[in-house]
């Protein structure tokens, strides 16, 4: 799963000021003093003086900021915000002006401030961290900056997304089971949770008809630096014990599963195409480009699934494969998970406060998992940003290929309740307590990421390999689509590195299994020890995950 973990940082960072533009001074902005070559990023108690180019509403500072790195022709030195009420607010614009200190309650910014910040998240509410435009088309009010808002998909479009999420709505109301459910979720949302959660199951069928809409933005401080709406809005949910069951429900995982799949004809369609700009939310912006190595990769994208699942442009030269006879080699651009050594059949196998076994994870197919029962285990993470496709760990003749549909959003009893008491009872500040939702909110469900291996949506292959023996590789669809895609089948041949399917956006994962005979004939299994005892925490596709050479 790509992880859906946000974090932040309180910090200030620094940002170029236009030369000239800044009054020297031994004034603070936060903990970085204000002279003509650094500008802090915002500068509080602070103004441009002088006469505006322009005036506009803005609801936070980060918007104004945002208006004045779009209209950089009339905010060319910066900009000043003063808040008039919650989330309301004036928003000035300066050509030629001058910094002026010790301005009560104005915060200010060069026209790079927030939007280059690359350091930093700035989110002043949560309703900031789903998209800019949000709160106010949730709650069908006028939204003062249109030009912020990432644009809504076409009408027929949107008929199909109020359809899907109108289905969930009426088999819930049609079971008094669910509605038992969904009273009881909504009343045990855990406290430090209750401000970042749409209510109660109505207001959340609200939220899902906005959020679907939206394609993932590019978010400073987020894990992967990717937003999940649907999650985000789900999550509050998820930590409680109902909702969990909620999700698990059959009836409510395939209505969960239609709006998904909706969800996926958004992203790829030409609207989604929208986020590619080069704004705070923009997978075009210059904090962007620095993550996205975009020159390794075929451009021209055409939706946001169309860049989630791109192609490297020269495989065999950016991602060279390690060519030993008895190398298995990383199934894409990875991260470590989980590892483990005699795995059991049937028996629960526990890490992390997480249980899974060799037979819920080979889909309950006992003649599949069989071959694995004593050998080992990798589990990997495949990153959001990163490349999204799988290949083929070693070469040899796919005997099994199967993809399992599962539970969309899944999450196991213990992670449920993971970190939901986020303050521990002390007294902090509204954007202290946002931070630690951003920072810990979601460990529960990517703590979640081996019980998702046997419950979530994956493709399953197993290769028999002349070499290796029987090598089973799992790959798992998470939030927000839970989707995999299988280009090769049962009876085909393969060679070490050639590519098996991608993931569609969502978070992702791999297992990858081996027999206990190919671990106990190697060098690394010598005196059944570990073969995992050398592994490195990420590998690009293609590079050593173990050498099993035999003794």
């Amino acid at each position: 799963m790509f992880r859906i973990l946000i974090f932040s940082i309180f910090s200030i960072s620094i940002l170029s000021a236009l030369e000239g533009s800044v009054h020297r001074s031994t004034s603070n902005i936060g903990n970085l003093p204000v002279t003509n070559e650094s500008l802090g990023c915002p500068a509080m108690n602070m103004n441009w003086m002088g006469k505006p180019t322009v005036n506009k509403p803005a609801s936070t500072w980060e918007k104004c900021g945002d208006l004045c790195y779009q209209d950089q022709e009339r905010c060319k030195a910066g900009w000043t915000w003063t808040e008039e009420a919650f989330y309301k607010g004036s928003c000035s614009l300066f050509n030629n002006s001058k910094l002026m200190p010790n301005q009560e309650g104005a915060i200010s910014g060069t026209p790079f401030c927030p939007v280059e910040d690359c350091d930093h998240h700035h989110f002043t509410t949560w309703w900031d961290v789903v998209s800019p435009c949000f709160k106010k088309r949730v709650q069908n009010q006028t939204i003062d900056n249109p030009e912020l808002c990432i644009p809504e998909p076409n009408p027929t479009m949107k008929t199909k997304i109020d359809d899907s999420i109108q289905a969930l709505k009426t088999t819930v109301y049609d079971s008094e089971e669910l509605l038992a459910l969904v009273d009881k979720m909504y009343e045990n949302v855990p406290t430090d949770y209750a401000e970042y959660c749409p209510g109660d199951f109505d207001a959340m069928i609200t939220y899902l008809k906005v959020v679907v809409m939206i394609p993932p933005t590019f978010l400073i401080g987020a894990a992967n630096y990717i937003g999940v709406p649907i999650t985000t809005v789900a999550l509050c949910f998820l930590h409680t014990q109902e909702g969990r069951k909620f999700f698990a429900n059959p009836k409510v995982n395939e209505n969960m599963r239609t709006i998904v799949n909706v969800y996926a004809e958004v992203l790829n369609s030409s609207d989604s195409i929208s986020v590619f700009n080069d704004g705070r939310y923009g997978w075009k912006s210059t904090c962007a480009k620095r993550l996205v190595k975009y020159e390794e990769f075929h451009g021209g994208f055409k939706s946001f699934n169309d860049f989630f699942t791109r192609d490297i442009k020269d495989v065999k030269t950016k991602r060279p494969l390690d060519n030993g006879d008895y190398v298995l080699t990383a199934p894409g651009d990875v991260a470590l998970s989980y590892h483990a050594m005699n795995v059991d059949f049937n028996n629960s196998l526990y890490m992390k406060n997480e249980k899974y076994s060799l037979l819920q994870i080979f889909n309950n197919e006992p003649s599949v998992a069989q071959p694995f029962v004593g050998g080992a285990i990798l589990q990997v993470y495949f990153s959001a940003t990163k490349y999204h496709c799988y290949h083929a760990p070693i070469s040899g003749e796919i005997i099994y290929a199967e993809k399992v549909p599962g539970i969309i959003y899944a999450i196991d009893e213990v992670n449920a309740a993971k970190n939901n008491d986020l303050i521990g009872g002390k007294s902090v500040s509204p954007q202290e307590k946002l931070d630690l939702w951003l920072e810990l909110g979601q460990n529960g469900i990517i703590d979640t990421e081996l019980y998702l291996a046997h419950v979530a949506t994956r493709c399953i292959f197993v290769i028999d390999s002349p070499i290796l023996g029987k090598v089973g590789m799992v790959f798992v669809g998470m939030t927000e689509i839970s989707s995999c895609t299988m280009i090769k089948a049962k009876g085909e041949i393969v060679e070490k590195g050639e590519k098996l399917g991608n993931f569609q956006f969502g978070g992702s994962s791999g297992v990858i299994a081996i027999q206990k005979e190919t671990v106990e004939e190697s060098k690394m299994g010598e005196n059944g020890d570990t073969i995992w005892r050398d592994i490195t925490g990420e590998w690009l596709m293609g590079q050593k995950l173990v050498d099993l050479t035999p003794l």
